[in-house]
């Protein structure tokens, strides 16, 4: 009885919003408060509110953004609009409606309409709905329709930009992204995302592997800290990918990082001619190794509708121990290396924990600086001390 309660209270738990909102500032350019404070001021108006919501740093590269006030509120209009379940969860944490993601729109909407926005929890809703979606859903937020029927449905392109201005998501966190400043200022970025970075510590002229780096985040996260000095090699399976984390470097004002398409699994060979020459690399070829793993990512918030199976759930530990055997592999003696996910499945975390320091008696746990959130579950073939020095931060 009681391990349902705790699965059901589980399940509700990740359908519910995070009460805050990341930025990661980068501490390569300026950064200035103030241009926050402005725009949070003009959608107060909006809103008809003179309280801005509460912000604080938590680090001087992390700040952390909350909920605008119990009072601020907006009626209902009546006029639904239904989008995926991917972009309701994304209404939620602050996003406008892109066009793709707009599943059933009212043929008697003009431009400029206030509407609600719903989400399709079940996934039945037909792209083009014209009647009230008498499905699954879930009320996310109110907007201002940007994107008429025509544009969305009847052109037979596949549309883009933005169709809903959303002003107040129902999670009441603001609708705030890093547009509002000059690129690469800031980024929005999830905590336990940022807590990687900080884990690592990158130095000046360390060399660092990021294994699964797109599209990058991480990455330029680990250049930031070491002023741009360290030399970090980042790799990811695909040329799109290899090419979306050099985006970002370019955006983040990085040029400490090279990025390969390479398969991660086989990133250690015997015959691998040094870091400067790319991958395979030979062992002990790293002083800090971060493999951010391919996971089942039941730990993003909000998850409101998921189809991934059991069995899907369970394959990703196979290849997580390929990477961690080839991170074990190009680590240096002393290394550091740090494994992370955005799961919360025991094999995928704790149990993997477990099963890289039996299999590779070399490894030894070591506190992470800094412990944010909780311990890991016990009798998972960790003892106390082990599950109080690994994150468990959702």
């Amino acid at each position: 009885m009681e391990t349902t309660e705790n699965s059901s209270a589980m399940k509700a738990w990740l359908a519910e919003s995070p009460r805050w909102t990341t930025f990661r500032i980068n501490k390569l350019k300026m950064f200035s408060i103030s241009v926050l404070q402005d725009y949070l001021t003009a959608q107060g108006k909006e809103l008809h509110t003179t309280n801005i919501p509460e912000y604080y740093f938590l680090r001087p590269d992390c700040l952390i953004l909350g909920q605008w006030p119990e009072e601020v509120n907006l009626e209902k209009t009546g006029k639904e609009v239904i989008v995926d379940a991917l972009c309701a969860a994304a209404v939620l944490r602050g996003a406008h409606v892109f066009a793709p993601g707009v599943m059933g729109l009212p043929v008697n909407l003009k431009l400029g309409d206030r509407i609600d926005i719903y989400g399709d929890l079940e996934g039945h809703c037909k792209r083009g709905l014209k009647v009230t979606y008498e499905g699954k859903k879930l009320h996310v937020g109110t907007g201002y329709l940007k994107m008429l029927r025509a544009d969305l449905f009847d052109n037979g392109v596949q549309p883009s930009g933005i169709a809903i201005h959303t002003i107040l998501p129902a999670s009441k966190l603001p609708v705030v992204n890093e547009t509002i400043y000059s690129k690469g200022e800031v980024l929005l970025q999830n905590l336990p995302s940022i807590v990687c970075g900080w884990v690592m510590d990158a130095q000046p002229n360390e060399h660092i592997l990021d294994m699964c780096a797109a599209p990058g985040n991480k990455t330029t996260h680990l250049a930031e800290m070491s002023n741009d000095q360290a030399l970090i090699i980042a790799l990811d399976k695909t040329p799109q990918k290899a090419a979306k984390v050099r985006e970002n470097c370019d955006i983040q004002g990085v040029t400490c990082v090279t990025a390969y398409a390479f398969d991660s699994t086989k990133c250690c060979s015997e015959e691998g001619k040094g870091i400067n020459s790319g991958p395979p690399f030979p062992p002990n070829s790293f002083d800090k190794v971060l493999l951010d793993a391919p996971c089942s990512g039941l730990g993003q918030r909000p998850q409101l509708m998921n189809k991934m199976t059991p069995k899907m759930i369970s394959s990703y530990k196979f290849v997580q121990r390929k990477l961690l055997a080839e991170a074990v592999k190009v680590l240096k003696v002393g290394g550091k290396l740090v494994y992370s996910t955005c799961t919360i499945t025991v094999d995928e975390n704790e149990g993997m924990v477990a099963w890289a320091l039996e299999k590779f008696p070399c490894l030894k746990l070591i506190p992470a600086e800094p412990i944010l959130g909780g311990p890991g579950l016990p009798d998972i073939g960790l003892n106390d001390e082990q599950r109080c020095i690994i994150i468990v931060l959702l």
